[in-house]
């Protein structure tokens, strides 16, 4: 794939997720009473340096439009370190800072510190599996407690004329201290896609269940700008 191919390639993809995004606030526009559900768009962006060989310094940042696409509800930064474990584990240890305000006049400031550690098998077929196991400990408007996630994500690479692509599916139940239960679930469907050796796009559509937030029932449309150096 060519720079330009790759560039418009990008673009054409993070233009048909806003259309979408757009077509699922006009479904939404008739549930604006409804604080429990909510459309929103994140544009992540990762930035991963290599520090030594089996170790990569992380940065983090996101500012993500909600309430139906119409207003800013959460920004992020966050700093971590990943490291390569063999070829079928990893390990990282993260901190984020969340300012959130999911609706107009409800604000919260979250400090988390998170570790996790991810497996990775061959399946067979091209097929990949992955498991994240993840814990955090949170402080958010000083309360504190704590949150254990499993995302279960399958891939398998795909090459579409000159385009390289990597479709995915993925699942993550949390439980939440808070609420002494399963209390979240949300389910990815997405792709990956290098556009050179530095830059990969992920493109993705989310679902979020979760009755005892608000809102806790989220429609996300995603797109993941992943920079490695």
């Amino acid at each position: 794939m060519t720079k330009t191919g790759s560039v418009s390639y990008a673009a054409g993809l993070v233009v048909c997720l806003l259309l979408l995004s757009s077509g699922s606030s006009s479904i939404y526009a008739q549930q604006r009473d409804n604080p429990q559900r909510d459309s929103q768009f994140w544009p992540d962006t990762q930035l991963a340096i290599n520090i030594r060989p089996q170790w990569k310094l992380i940065l983090f940042g996101t500012v993500r439009l909600g309430r139906n696409d119409t207003a800013f509800v959460n920004e992020q930064v966050g700093v971590g370190v990943n490291r390569a474990l063999g070829k079928h584990f990893s390990s990282g240890l993260f901190y984020r800072y969340i300012n959130a305000e999911p609706t107009p006049g409800r604000q919260s400031r979250e400090h988390r510190i998170g570790y996790e550690v991810t497996a990775r098998r061959e399946l067979g077929w091209g097929w990949l599996v992955q498991d994240r196991n993840r814990i955090e400990w949170r402080d958010i408007n000083t309360r504190v407690s704590w949150r254990y996630r499993n995302r279960l994500q399958f891939e398998r690479p795909l090459a579409i004329s000159e385009h390289k692509l990597t479709p995915y599916v993925a699942c993550e139940p949390m439980y939440d201290t808070r609420h002494r239960t399963w209390s979240r679930t949300q389910c990815y469907v997405g792709s990956r896609i290098p556009l050179n050796k530095h830059v990969t796009f992920d493109g993705f559509y989310m679902r979020q269940w979760d009755a005892r937030a608000n809102p806790g029932f989220l429609h996300v449309f995603g797109a993941y700008w992943r920079l490695e150096y």
